[in-house]
């Protein structure tokens, strides 16, 4: 059963961070400006790979991806640096140096086992409901299909009744939940990288044991609200300027680039920039405060 003392120190962990969030309200604003400027490309981009009329240009995209990830990488840096160690450092809070590259792997290591785990729970969850397909078609009086002899992939839920949706939504929602844990465990690895002076990832989660959904409950507690300021400052700017930053993919039309980059740019640079100004400090914050209050060394 998780610890009731995961959950206590949520209250006080987010008082904590709402309180270094308007102590550093500057800081957080100069270190969205290098991930704003970044979400110029990444979100030109990812609206040209996503857009159906565009031919596909993943290099590009790659490209503009890693921009922004070494510049949200450099801002969660220095908000980490004035939240746990209580001083900035470098010109504007950003620097580069070991604590940026013990980050930049920490998040590389825990985006990597998320998504291992999430295929692998992808994996199971598909063979199960492969064997309900099998038991709904003989249900329903017809014989599997052998894709192989048929040439034919039948629809796993074409024979689907009430049971067997309820089945595959509860399975479902069981993996999803454990796949949230999991995750809620490797996000505190950021913060304990910078507290350790060393790359955290699976070795964070003896620290963690237990405390995975408090993470996540936490998480979403900061960082909807965030993500509804942020989805509303798009819509927003989709409504006045006709330009959808939040949903890229709009920026196309016909194969072709449909705003103009004198009204796109400054758009999807503060849009950015508001996501890493509400986001980053927020998770430094939170992080830390719990890192501290479950005892973390460092």
């Amino acid at each position: 059963m998780t610890r009731l003392s995961s959950f206590t120190a949520l209250p006080g962990a987010l008082v904590k961070t709402l309180a270094f969030f308007r102590h550093n309200i500057g800081h957080a604003a100069l270190a969205g400006i290098l991930p704003g400027f970044a979400a110029i490309a990444l979100t030109w981009q990812t609206g040209a790979v996503t857009n159906d009329s565009m031919a596909n240009n993943w290099a590009f995209y790659l490209l503009a991806f890693a921009g922004w990830y070494a510049a949200t990488t450099l801002s969660h840096a220095a908000m980490f640096r004035i939240s746990l160690r209580g001083y900035p450092s470098g010109i504007l809070g950003y620097s580069l140096g070991a604590d940026e590259l013990r980050l930049a792997a920490s998040w590389a290591l825990i985006f990597f086992l998320i998504t291992v785990a999430a295929g692998i729970a992808l994996v199971i969850y598909a063979a199960l409901m492969a064997a309900v397909s099998i038991v709904s078609r003989e249900t329903a009086g017809l014989a599997p299909e052998d894709p192989a002899a048929t040439g034919n992939i039948p629809s796993l839920t074409e024979f689907y009744g009430i049971t067997e949706w309820t089945l595959a939504i509860v399975l479902g929602v069981i993996f999803l939940v454990l796949l949230a844990g999991f995750a809620g465990r490797l996000l505190m690895a950021p913060a304990a990288s910078i507290a350790r002076r060393k790359v955290q990832a699976l070795s964070v989660m003896v620290f963690t044991r237990k405390r995975g959904f408090a993470v996540v409950l936490g998480a979403i507690l900061c960082f909807v609200p965030a993500g509804l300021l942020v989805q509303s400052a798009g819509f927003f700017a989709w409504q006045a300027f006709d330009v959808p930053v939040h949903q890229p993919a709009l920026l196309f039309q016909d194969g072709v680039f449909a705003v103009s980059w004198v009204v796109y740019a400054p758009l999807a640079f503060v849009h950015g920039w508001l996501v890493t100004f509400l986001t980053v400090p927020l998770f430094a914050g939170f992080t830390t405060a719990l890192y501290r209050a479950w005892g973390g060394d460092g």
